[in-house]
């Protein structure tokens, strides 16, 4: 039709003036003209279109494939740049020429993200009108502009610019990642979904937040990021210094890595694209496996445009952030006879004299040494090395990308010449062979080499003996002899001391290679057929190898007698070398066949479902040979060890899961939601009437923004409120418990072999016990309520969770009294409950100040659990048994223990204490004396005794925990700053550590002369009732766990010298602790009570690095 201004005048009159509802369109158009599309709109909606015929002749056919777009989005895709559009009365479209095509000049730039990577695909756009263009490969664009445009620059997953060019010919324009935006692409289970389409509890972190400043584990970057996420390192020993994490408490969560269980601590942080936390029904969906939560873990992979190598480099030194320090020779000699005295021994008989002690204080004489241990054996900072480059590019056909990493991380102790080295190689590769087929091929290898002294390496979680050995060397004894081939006696414990026990030359060594090799591949059908249908076959390769060999040297130690010039052996480690070698294997298959289907039906009814069956398959070997008496420690073979007494094992498992998963994603108008997901898990471990556990979850969700009543709220960008109830379980028990029968006795049932003949022992058959039958899954049922906001276009932005979740079944054997001809014990049954509740709460603010860009937020959670059923006696005859030790309906981590009231500081106090306090029935409290503790006599029966525990502490494991990050841009200089801190947990803490005294025990301990009632440590040799909230006391704390100062190199300079983008940084992790532990000389994540000061201390980090891309 003709376009005349009278016709449209006539139009703008007839039409009411009713207010039109936002409508959207989902299009699906192959090379059609533009007047096909508009036409197909004008069927769909209340839109009507004016426009003259001949404008549309001359552009070319366009193809349009869209989702819930809105008017503006359709046509800027398919509008040339000759043309324009306006809205009149709000649902009128005038299409137009540009009349004044000559005032335009053409503008070029380049789009880069806050990196200097160039971005493609970014949308250039004049604003108000279709006038566009999209990013090259290389982020660059060239478009022709009107005077005094504003270009609209927008991205997915960054916040959308408005830029003035003005008469500027080139543009460099930086786009900044967006913390809130509803496009957000997260990883779910088994897929991925747009952050405004979630109704579950997930959070996320991307993984360029987790290496703003170099770690040694990934695990050890995410605490304090994360709302619902519980994380603490009880250890920082190189190889084994990764943070134990839970969500909201539960437990150990499952990692998947790129769809399948594996261990993230191996991976490099460099090589994460993001993480994602599964904390309620959404976890569902992996069944028995993700009772307590699953962590998602996504690798980088490759993107459109040209190749970009990026080289990162990094050298850290790591410190001890807080760790009791020992006392001098003239310290440690007072304290011994001190307590010796004050035991009640004589004094006559005490050990060091007051000459020998001032002697010891002075360290002149080479007969009474003062060494320092500390400095000796410890050094203040120890090294670490970072390397990796990584390859990311692609085309339409196929995109790439690929990474090699490298680390060297030392330990503190100065002559142990040990170390943990890593190396990473991965390679992801995404094909497009047909037009209907998609090709996925990954590999990833990690080699982990750790070699230490034998007693360095860690004998459990939180300890290491040879820090047991540094508490038993004593500062009496020299750190030499005149003869320096012979070790000098320190005690230690037996060893000799921790000089030798820390050197591998001297002690031997433990080293262990552990490989991982995983591999995958994917294809991926397309449907042309039926819109929506894909079709994808995953099989996955995992394979850990890892090797141990301990080999420890025969030493002797020596004393030396200045006086006569006489050597003494004070005695040996190891009369002869011994090895032990081992082999461990494991190996996992795991295959899954899925069809998915995404369709929108109608305009308004959007639908995804997911049908998949999944078959994992494990395998475990284990072997490891012993000798002893070697002939000689200058051959580390096995073969040089003596035939008598040698030793092997070895063991084999196998074990499979079978799964069937179906999930349905349903939306109406992107306004009310709905996911529903079932997956059903079959398990060896259970008979076959309980092989097959049935999980099923669903969750809702309301964007309220949606709704036309809500429009009004400009400010207001999205209000979502969520609901969700899951089901999992956990077949975590032994395998094949429900079967009786015989077994081969183990190395470590003793006594049970028989003789036959002349041709040795042999291992007996033993009863397996009784079996359980009806043995079968324990069930978790989790409830979540949330919500998600956000306001003035993201610049104000929070989510807020409540859950509660029960666990029921948990295996327990059945308090039940059994006559002693039995034989046998009862097998475990299902007869324990639990249930936790808690909230997470996340806020922050992000927004652009001329060159100032910053995001704020933090988060904080609490969780606690209580005990439903426990088995356990029945304690109601008893009213102090039920309130001391019964566990069902009361908290799961209550802690009892005696109650102080501080120190004696008199025997006045002592005489007219009111009850018997030491249990002395004949001489009431005859034992006691000033600077003991004084307790509380809780039950008024006149004797301290089992029934005066109280409530004193709530358990190691932190309820609340909380973080809050700072990102700030100016210009070309970044920061960063994350505070992280834990609260609502207790420590035990202990200041006498194995035979030598810490310098908080000798400055803070009781005396006559300081005779404090308060003080921190009783008398030495002092009478103790036991347990007390006198040394248990709260841990919690706030540290400042990362901070980064980086400079970006100028886009200019950066490609005069072909680079990409430079950026120069120093950083610090566990850099600023506030806590109440600090006067104990403890880190408030260090593990409770006298073994928890045997472990590898806490590391602080200081770094510099370099970060370029080519």
């Amino acid at each position: 039709m003709k376009l005349t201004f009278p016709l449209v005048l006539l139009c703008c009159l007839q039409i009411s003036a009713k207010v039109y509802p936002q409508e959207t369109f989902t299009l699906k158009m192959d090379k059609v003209g533009v007047d096909q599309v508009l036409t197909k709109i004008q069927r769909q909606s209340s839109y009507r279109f004016f426009y003259n015929e001949k404008n549309l002749k001359h552009l070319a056919p366009v193809s349009i494939s869209v989702k819930q777009a809105t008017l503006e989005q359709v046509l800027d895709n398919v509008l040339g740049s000759s043309l324009y559009y306006r809205i009149v009365d709000s649902n009128m479209v005038v299409i137009s020429p540009r009349d004044d095509l000559s005032s335009q000049h053409k503008i070029q730039g380049t789009v880069l993200d806050e990196k200097g990577t160039p971005l493609p695909g970014v949308t250039v756009q004049v604003k108000g009108t279709a006038q566009g263009i999209t990013t090259d490969a290389d982020g660059k664009f060239t478009l022709l502009i009107p005077e005094n445009a504003v270009l609209t620059v927008s991205f997915i997953g960054y916040q959308t610019q408005e830029i003035s060019p003005g008469n500027q010919a080139s543009l460099l324009i930086r786009l900044t990642a967006s913390s809130s935006g509803l496009d957000e692409v997260v990883v779910v289970g088994y897929g991925t979904q747009k952050r405004e389409s979630i109704t579950g509890s997930i959070a996320s972190v991307k993984g360029e937040q987790l290496s703003v400043a170099p770690v040694a584990s990934v695990a050890n970057s995410l605490a304090g990021r994360l709302p619902g996420l519980v994380s603490l390192q009880s250890s920082g020993q190189p190889g084994f210094d990764a943070a134990k994490l839970s969500i909201r408490g539960f437990g150990d969560a499952l990692i998947i890595v790129d769809g399948v269980e594996a261990d993230f601590n191996t991976l490099d942080p460099n090589q994460i694209a993001s993480i994602s936390i599964l904390k309620d029904g959404a976890a569902s969906i992996y069944g028995s496996r993700a009772g307590n939560g699953v962590i998602l873990i996504t690798t980088k992979r490759g993107q459109l445009g040209k190749p970009v190598i990026t080289l990162n480099s990094s050298y850290s030194m790591q410190g001890i952030t807080m760790m009791p320090k020992p006392v001098n020779a003239g310290q440690q000699a007072e304290l011994a006879r001190e307590a010796y005295i004050q035991s009640g021994q004589p004094e006559a008989n005490a050990p060091y004299t007051p000459e020998q002690i001032q002697k010891y204080y002075a360290g002149t004489d080479p007969q009474y040494p003062n060494t320092n241990w500390y400095d000796e054996l410890i050094r203040d900072w120890a090294p670490m090395w970072q390397h990796n480059i990584a390859v990311r590019g692609g085309s339409e056909k196929i995109k790439y990308y690929g990474f090699f990493g490298y680390e060297d991380q030392g330990t503190l102790w100065k002559k142990s010449g040990s170390n943990y080295n890593r190396y990473n190689l991965m390679s992801n590769v995404d094909a497009k062979i047909s037009d209907n087929f998609s090709l996925q091929l990954d590999l990833y290898s990690s080699v982990g080499k750790r070699k230490y002294p034998p007693r360095l390496a860690s004998t459990s979680a939180t300890k290491t003996a040879a820090w047991e050995d540094f508490w038993r060397t004593l500062p009496t004894y020299p750190a030499a002899l005149p003869d320096p081939d012979k070790n000098s006696f320190a005690d230690g414990g037996g060893t000799g001391g921790a000089q030798m026990t820390t050197n591998m030359d001297i002690a031997g060594y433990a080293k262990s290679v552990s490989q991982d090799l995983r591999g995958t591949m994917a294809l991926t059908y397309q449907s042309h057929a039926v819109e929506g249908l894909s079709a994808k076959i995953f099989m996955n390769y995992a394979q850990n190898y890892t090797t141990g060999t301990v080999f420890e040297k025969p030493y002797k130690y020596f004393t030396y007698d200045y006086s006569t010039q006489t050597y003494t052996q004070a005695g040996s480690y190891n009369a002869r070398a011994n090895m032990t070698v081992t082999d461990t294997k494991s190996r996992t298959i795991t295959g899954q066949m899925s069809l998915n289907y995404d369709k929108t039906i109608a305009t308004d009814h959007h639908l995804r479902v997911l049908a998949l069956y999944e078959v994992i398959d494990y395998y475990n070997d284990y072997l490891s040979a012993r000798r002893q008496d070697f002939m000689t420690d200058a051959i580390d073979q096995l073969y040089a060890g003596s035939l008598s007494g040698m030793s092997n094992n070895g063991s084999a498992s196998e074990m499979g899961r079978a799964s069937y998963v179906g999930r349905l994603n349903y939306s109406y108008k992107d306004k009310y939601l709905l996911e529903s997901s079932i997956r059903a898990d079959a398990s060896a471990k259970f008979p076959a009437s309980e092989r097959w556990g049935y999980f099923p979850s669903i969750s809702l969700g309301w964007r309220l923004t949606e709704e036309n009543f809500m429009k009004r709220l400009r400010n207001l960008d999205e209000l979502k409120l969520r609901a969700s109830y899951g089901t999992s379980g956990d077949d975590g028990v032994g395998n094949f418990q429900y079967l009786t029968g015989y077994q081969i006795a183990s190395n470590g049932v003793t006594g049970l072999s028989y003789l036959f003949g002349n041709s040795g022992s042999v291992p007996a058959l033993i009863s397996k016990g009784l079996a359980n039958p009806n043995l079968t899954w324990e069930k978790i049922k989790i409830y979540n309520a949330g919500f998600e906001f956000s306001l003035w276009k993201g610049k104000l932005y929070g989510t807020g969770d409540v859950f509660y979740r029960e666990e029921t079944g948990i295996p327990a054997t059945a308090i039940t009294t059994l006559p002693a001809s039995f034989g046998a014990t009862l097998p475990p049954q299902n007869l324990n409950s639990l249930n936790n509740r808690g909230f997470e709460l996340e806020l922050g603010t992000t927004g652009r100040l001329n060159d100032l860009v910053w995001n704020v937020s933090g988060n904080i959670s609490w969780s606690r659990s209580k005990w439903m059923h426990y088995e356990e006696p029945d304690y109601n005859n008893d009213p102090q048994q039920k309130r001391i030790n019964q566990k069902s309906g009361r908290w799961t981590d209550e802690v009892f223990g005696y109650l102080s009231d501080g120190l004696f500081t008199s025997q006045k106090e002592i005489d007219d204490l009111g009850f018997n306090q030491d249990g002395n029935t004949a001489a009431p409290n005859s034992s006691l004396r000033p600077g003991d503790l004084r307790y509380k006599d809780m039950v008024p029966d006149s004797i301290l005794n089992w029934q005066d525990q109280w409530l004193i502490g709530k358990g190691a494991t932190p309820h609340w925990m909380f973080g809050f990050s700072t990102n700030l841009k100016y210009k070309d200089f970044d920061l960063s700053a994350l505070f992280q801190g834990a609260f609502g947990y207790y420590k035990d803490v202990n200041v006498s550590l194995g035979s030598v005294y810490t310098t908080v025990l000798y400055n803070e301990r009781w005396t006559e002369e300081n005779n404090n009632g308060n003080a921190l440590v009783p008398r030495l040799g002092g009478k103790g009732a036991g347990f007390s909230d006198y040394r248990y006391k709260k841990a919690g704390y706030l540290r400042l766990k990362t901070l980064s100062l980086g400079y970006n190199l100028p886009q200019r300079w950066a490609q005069a010298v072909k680079l990409v983008q430079a950026r120069l940084y120093v950083a610090g992790t566990n850099l600023v602790t506030f806590d109440k532990l600090k006067k104990y000389g403890l880190d408030p994540e260090a593990p409770s009570g006298m073994n928890g000061t045997f472990y590898y201390p806490q590391q602080r980090t200081i770094s510099i690095g370099a970060n370029v891309s080519f």
